[in-house]
């Protein structure tokens, strides 16, 4: 059961007043979200070398565009409500800019997310008092820190980190803890979420209960569990080869592992939910338009601006809507253009482009109201479909 953080068609038809007449108008129209992928520390895009990472075969550029970035946010005055920052291949934490993005965040009446593999929280609570400020920047559970910390133990968490550096695990329980402690003194403060890429590394039971055990013991709001789905950049061969050879097999194994720690409750903490592959099923992008930018809109590490965050990649050059910059009436030029309603999705896909999960939720649930004859033959997003005869199995 997802809690409605993870219900994204209905967050954007809450940011477009319901209104779905607002798609492909032709009018300027300020997408739900501002997804900034922060260019490492412009020298290194991430310190870690996750197997599952998404932007794995991604070509990794990093530019040097944060003050026109900075500059465009102070000219939107709060326009765009959700700043999220993450990253196709980058992580936030160590760009020296990304606190004053929070504050310029903050200053507008935005709301930021942060997605970060965790590893420098500890060290910038301790040498900076980084958490700390967070917390007090912060104004409800709106805002988010969410961590990816995909196992239970220190030495599942090494190779499914791609690190031998297992010691950095404890350091990454250490700054979770601390951010709970600081939100608990204050009375106050942003959501703490901690998400779990099910690896080969740390399927095990005991990983399952141990991380379960942190979750509860540390006092964070959520545990989301999920298999990592297929890496970017693949042909959808290779992808339904995962999908056939990983995905489908072990779901209903992982299903019945988590049984015992999931949560029935919305109002439970941690509250605990497992998200099946069904909802990045590559057999499910049958569609053509695509609805996912009046969501948000992306700016790239590499220094462009892309029609969404999983083709923020010079990988992906087809998908660039211009380059960053400080000047709003551009910007205001890129949003419409990313509205085009001519563009056709299949330029991403045979490209090996594919949705992430908001992606694919949201234009599936257009198709499906817009009942184009065309549209997914499989609706439900419960359901996969059982493969073609011919196709072949690794």
């Amino acid at each position: 059961m997802r809690p409605p953080e993870y219900r994204y068609w209905n967050q954007l038809m809450d940011h477009l007043d319901g209104n779905t007449k607002t798609f492909f108008n032709g009018e300027l129209v300020y997408p739900r979200q501002f997804e900034i992928h922060l260019p490492g520390n412009h020298r290194s895009p991430c310190t870690l070398n996750c197997p599952h990472c998404a932007g794995k075969h991604f070509q990794k550029d990093l530019g040097t565009w944060e003050i026109d970035a900075l500059e465009l946010l102070n000219k939107l005055r709060g326009a765009i409500p959700y700043h999220i920052y993450g990253g196709a291949y980058t992580e936030p934490l160590i760009n020296p800019y990304f606190m004053t993005f929070l504050h310029t965040t903050k200053k507008h009446g935005n709301h930021f997310g942060i997605h970060t593999n965790g590893v420098h929280l500890d060290w910038l609570e301790e040498k900076m008092g980084w958490l700390t400020e967070l917390n007090r920047i912060s104004t409800d559970s709106v805002d988010y820190l969410s961590v990816s910390l995909d196992a239970g133990f220190p030495w599942s968490w090494g190779p499914t980190k791609g690190t031998k550096d297992q010691h950095l695990y404890n350091g990454i329980i250490e700054g979770l803890r601390k951010a709970v402690q600081i939100r608990e003194k204050a009375g106050e403060g942003h959501a703490i979420r901690l998400c779990y890429l099910i690896s080969p590394f740390s399927d095990s039971p005991e990983n399952f209960g141990a991380i379960v055990n942190i979750a509860k013991d540390i006092g964070v709001d959520s545990l989301r569990f999920s298999i990592p789905f297929a890496c970017y950049n693949q042909s959808f061969d290779d992808v339904r080869d995962y999908k056939w050879g990983r995905e489908v097999p072990m779901n209903e194994i992982y299903e019945e592992r988590l049984a015992p720690y999931l949560s029935h409750s919305e109002n439970q903490r941690p509250y605990i939910f497992y998200t099946g592959p069904e909802f990045t099923d590559v057999d499910k992008f049958t569609f053509k338009q695509c609805v996912y930018c009046y969501y948000q809109i992306t700016y790239g590490a590499d220094g462009y601006v892309y029609k969404c965050s999983t083709t923020a990649t010079p990988t992906m050059a087809q998908c660039r809507i211009g380059k960053i910059t400080s000047n709003l009436d551009e910007f205001h030029a890129m949003l419409v253009k990313n509205t085009n309603p001519n563009w056709n999705a299949n330029s991403c896909f045979s490209k090996g482009a594919r949705c992430n999960r908001m992606g694919l939720e949201i234009n599936t649930a257009y198709n499906i109201i817009c009942n184009d004859p065309e549209v997914m033959e499989y609706p439900s997003l419960r359901y996969m479909p059982k493969p073609p005869v011919e196709t072949t199995h690794r």
